[in-house]
């Protein structure tokens, strides 16, 4: 009988890294979010519960599937060009009176959260379509720190949905 362990060995060893990662926003070009954290949200579908005697059994419902939202944190440049297009955005279509759908405007953006090898190469990417900032949150400033610690900023983002694609933008299967 043949060993057929070693076929089902993993063919990769290497652990995917929390520091290799870069956001691309597809309506900001040649502005850097010098990204500090991000992550790929939560997806999750509706359930029920069905009662018996013994216990509560969940049972997969339909009605479609919800998407967390996208946070990222952001060191802020000296000059806010990051900050300043973030809150202009926030500023712009929510003082707006017109109701926008998605691809109407520049309300919605693309967005690729790149994921890299420990060899800074892109490994997968989370393709986000229709995205829009929802909160950008306050730059707070204090006299009082002794060592110098740069402003970071976190915006929230919502959006239709994202794809896990691989470095060649095919869908992860």
């Amino acid at each position: 009988m043949a060993a057929e362990w070693l076929s089902e060995q993993p063919s990769n060893r290497n652990f995917l890294s929390p520091v290799g990662f870069k956001l691309d926003l597809e309506i900001f070009h040649g502005v850097d979010f010098f990204c500090q954290s991000a992550s790929i949200p939560d997806i999750s579908i509706p359930f029920a519960e069905v009662q018996t005697p013994y216990r509560n059994v969940p049972i997969a419902g339909s009605g479609g599937i919800s998407f967390g939202d996208l946070s990222v944190r952001f060191l802020i440049d000296e000059e806010l060009k990051n900050y300043n297009s973030i809150h202009s955005w926030i500023r712009k279509y929510g003082l707006s009176d017109n109701r926008l759908l998605p691809g109407e405007s520049d309300l919605y953006s693309n967005a690729r959260l790149m994921i890299l090898t420990s060899h800074s190469n892109t490994n997968h990417i989370v393709d986000f379509v229709n995205m829009f900032p929802i909160s950008l949150s306050g730059v707070p400033f204090d006299a009082t720190v002794g060592d110098v610690e740069y402003l970071l900023a976190d915006v929230t983002f919502k959006y239709e949905k994202y794809e896990l694609l691989d470095e060649g933008f095919k869908k992860l299967t």
